[in-house]
């Protein structure tokens, strides 16, 4: 991967942030917690005929610091979270002897409508994540959001995978909606996308996406002056 690239997506996202004119006497704020499930994958147009890639449920928390009404209803969401990703890999096994090349049995895994063995391998990845989200409350009870995501993968748990690292640094897209449950808790359902490669195999697009499920609550908020 290309750092450079990383280095523009940074300041490309940090001037979006910035682009809002604001007025923090007016804003109100607030800052809370928020966690819940993510189901994820690593490759979503698969075009090949030995690999085939499935979605994988994992987990996110963290905190969240947001300014609301920077301009009417648009505000601006920034925050901190640990984001467990990843899929599963199949490979499909081409030897004939009881084993493969790598020592795990043919029968390890699946066999397709074809009598083909296929040999599963999780993909693992733990980021630190930083969404800078543009929010908008058209209504009282619901925020719609989007904005850019910048992670860092802190550890890899991957088992038994080929020799080739993924990339550490990731850089994409998030978009959703909050619905506000009570006066302090609300539902965020949300949708990430990254524009960085895990790795580059050529014609395999191998990168980050999937959905997340999560409850956000307030735990101080500072009203507007």
């Amino acid at each position: 991967m290309k750092y450079q690239n990383i280095h523009n997506y940074a300041i490309a996202f940090l001037f979006l942030a910035t682009i809002i004119p604001t007025n923090h006497s007016k804003a109100q704020s607030e800052f809370g917690l928020k966690g819940g499930a993510l189901y994820t994958g690593i490759n979503k147009n698969i075009q090949s005929n030995i690999f085939d890639y499935e979605m994988r449920g994992g987990v996110t928390f963290g905190a969240f610091y947001k300014l609301h009404n920077l301009l009417g209803p648009i505000g601006l969401q920034t925050e901190l979270l640990y984001q467990f990703k990843g899929g599963n890999l199949y490979i499909e096994q081409i030897c004939t002897d009881d084993a493969n090349n790598d020592g795990f049995p043919d029968y390890y895994g699946y066999y397709d409508k074809y009598s083909r063995p296929w040999l599963r391998k999780p993909a693992l990845y733990h980021y630190l994540t930083l969404p800078i989200l543009i929010t908008w409350s058209p209504v009282k009870f619901m925020d719609i959001y989007a904005g850019p995501e910048i992670g860092y993968m802190i550890a890899n748990s991957s088992k038994g995978y080929p020799a080739w690292e993924p990339n550490r640094f990731s850089a994409g897209i998030s978009a959703g909606v909050a619905f506000k449950i009570d006066e302090n808790t609300k539902l965020d359902i949300r949708y990430s996308n990254d524009l960085t490669k895990l790795h580059d195999f050529g014609d395999t697009d191998i990168k980050n996406y999937g959905w997340a499920l999560t409850v956000q609550r307030s735990l101080f908020r500072k009203p507007a002056k």
